[in-house]
């Protein structure tokens, strides 16, 4: 019987980056069938990672810098050690991860085999125009180098709650008014949200906010203006979003983690992308999903929304 080998998965976050991952988790699962999985991933993840059922252990760490948190880093790579990993898929590709392939080689023995795109790994994915292509392809292209074939598109099936506590309407469309703190040029400005909600409601159609209090003031400036709008600032987890993307007609958002979660329940999606978001990188891709990008958000009209909208709404309904 062939030995059971231990893999490791570097995967720090964000949350739209774990949901693209989803795919490339799924390639090594199923390559690595026998094999026990664990996934390092930051604490913000761990329980969303749990909750794919993809993996053996899910481990966590804060990213400790090495200059000013030395002794936490020697814990990791202690704890690293001791898990006598076999291979690792590094997923992250970032500095950080550059650094711990370099402690591996130096003081692992054996050192396991590294897949990464960083120069060195045993296998690498270097091509310089690499970072031209969708994150999926990137994933893809990087686990062919490790004889990974196929890797499927993400799902959200995992995504599981009970949702009926909401009370929600048989038709009712999502906003997902939220950004960044730090991006706030990647928002539409909730008065437009507003309108667009009005001219739901004459369409039969019950929106339904969804946002955190960093939201606040948008989300009461929607509601304001669109009275029939149902609140659930606060009131939804990351598991909600799979039931509602999939009970929903429709939803509209900006290029963040939630917005990407609800267009993989297949849910018809339009993504509003300013100028610092790529849609050829990280746009939806095999979903019922549309991009709009405008370097200024500000800039973008209600009634290019308001088309937009309608047609990805009523082309698919059945």
């Amino acid at each position: 019987m062939k030995k059971q080998q231990r893999i490791l998965i570097i995967k720090h976050g964000a949350l739209g980056d774990m949901i693209f991952a989803h795919g490339a988790f799924q390639a090594i699962r199923t390559f690595h069938a026998q094999d026990h999985i664990v996934l390092l991933t930051t604490p913000p993840y761990k329980t969303l990672a749990e909750a794919m059922g993809l993996f053996d252990e899910v481990w966590v760490e804060d990213r400790p810098r090495p200059l000013k948190n030395p002794i936490k880093c020697w814990k990791l790579f202690q704890r690293l050690a001791k898990g006598k990993f076999d291979r690792v898929y590094d997923l992250q590709k970032s500095k950080r991860t550059r650094f711990y392939l370099k402690i591996m080689q130096s003081f692992f023995n054996p050192c396991p085999l590294w897949c990464s795109k960083h120069v060195g790994a045993d296998f690498a994915y270097t091509d310089p125009r690499q970072n031209q292509l969708h994150i999926y392809d990137r994933h893809k292209k990087l686990l062919e180098t490790a004889g990974i074939r196929e890797v499927p598109t993400p799902h959200a099936e995992w995504l599981q709650s009970d949702i009926k506590q909401f009370q929600l309407p048989k038709k009712y469309f999502l906003f997902v008014p939220g950004c960044s703190p730090t991006q706030p040029h990647k928002r539409w400005p909730a008065d437009r949200y507003g309108a667009i909600g009005n001219w739901l409601v004459d369409q039969g159609i019950t929106p339904v906010i969804i946002g955190r209090s960093e939201e606040k003031e948008a989300i009461l400036t929607i509601q304001k203006i669109c009275p029939k709008a149902i609140n659930l600032m606060n009131q939804t987890t990351l598991f909600d979003l799979g039931p509602l993307g999939r009970g929903a007609v429709g939803a509209l958002g900006h290029d963040t983690g939630p917005m990407h979660i609800i267009a993989v329940t297949h849910c018809p999606s339009l993504l509003l992308f300013s100028y610092s978001s790529v849609p050829e990188h990280y746009a939806p891709r095999g979903f019922k999903t549309e991009v709009i990008q405008s370097n200024n958000l500000r800039d973008l009209s209600i009634d290019v929304v308001e088309e937009n909208l309608a047609s990805i709404i009523f082309s698919n309904r059945s």
